[in-house]
């Protein structure tokens, strides 16, 4: 019976070590990902709320809001402040300038596109080297120890890209694709409207331009059903619905395949997209994305729906 139960001992231990390894599928490149973001020292945003910001953070993460940056009229909280130079002045402070490399730090999808919106603040000013990211992702990145000190830049004049943003006029005449009549006040009145004048859209005028123009509205879709601008009688340009996630990776950085996506919805890249959401966060972010992706001719419109009304 001994010799019964001994061979079948040695037999159950040969299967097993017959028995084959478990796979592991390696994440060199997920690791890998974020160390290649934080090299050359970045400047290092984090847009998360200050509590969530103080409880954990970065080592040398600054803590920024989109606000910080924006209009305090409660009208046009998306458009950005009118002196922009005292931006750029504000920037330098905290180690930013043109050739300054950024990563912006956020919760990805469980926020609202703040990320996206500091980069494209960012991209408007003249800084191009810009990158977002998860703040859970880089947190292990940065060495352990005690807070870096900021290094200023010195102050510096912005070289600003009007082509990132659009003002309200302008928006409505490209979504309306009509010029509005302007009565002219003063001390000289005339007595018939004149055409208001708009700005050329990426060197076009306006009639060649606004064939081109596709409105993106980047909100949710139970946003978007419960209002959007085609139910407008005077919206006469497309618009079509793509909520903002679908343009960023789990990760936090930018999808470079959603140029298929986009094209199934009739947006190619000789088309002008004016993006728009509530007022100008997630539209911003898009835009910034956009861009990233090669869609050259991407306009935010920061006053969003909060100004269209």
């Amino acid at each position: 019976m001994r010799n019964v139960f001994g061979a079948l001992f040695l037999l159950l231990a040969f299967v097993g070590c017959q028995t084959k390894p478990t796979k592991v599928t390696s994440e060199q490149g997920v690791v890998g990902a974020p160390e290649k973001l934080m090299e050359g020292s970045p400047v290092i945003l984090d847009v998360r709320a200050p509590f969530e910001f103080n409880l954990s953070h970065v080592p040398g993460a600054i803590n920024v809001r989109w606000e910080d940056f924006s209009s305090q009229d409660p009208n046009s909280r998306g458009v950005l402040q009118d002196d922009l130079f005292a931006i750029a002045r504000r920037l330098s402070l905290i180690g930013i300038d043109p050739d300054s490399k950024v990563v912006i730090l956020g919760k990805g999808s469980l926020g609202n596109g703040e990320e996206g919106r500091i980069a494209w603040t960012l991209n408007v000013l003249g800084v191009k080297n810009v990158h977002t990211a998860l703040h859970t992702v880089a947190r292990a990145t940065n060495p352990k120890g005690d807070e870096p000190l900021v290094k200023n830049k010195s102050i510096w004049k912005p070289v600003v890209d009007e082509s990132l943003f659009i003002d309200a006029r302008n928006f409505k005449a490209y979504a309306t694709q009509q010029l509005s009549p302007l009565k002219m006040t003063g001390k000289k009145k005339h007595k018939k409207a004149m055409d208001l004048p708009v700005s050329s859209l990426f060197g076009m005028n306006f009639n060649d331009a606004k064939n081109k123009v596709v409105i993106l509205d980047v909100r949710a879709a139970a946003e978007y059903g419960i209002n959007n601008l085609t139910k407008y009688k005077t919206v006469k340009a497309p618009v079509v619905q793509l909520e903002w996630k679908e343009f960023f990776n789990e990760d936090n950085s930018v999808k470079k395949d959603i140029e298929k996506k986009l094209e199934s919805k009739g947006i190619t890249k000789d088309k002008i997209v004016m993006v728009i959401s509530n007022h100008g966060v997630r539209s911003g972010a898009v835009t910034y994305a956009l861009r990233e992706s090669g869609f050259r001719q991407s306009v935010n419109f920061a006053g969003g729906y909060e100004q269209w009304k």
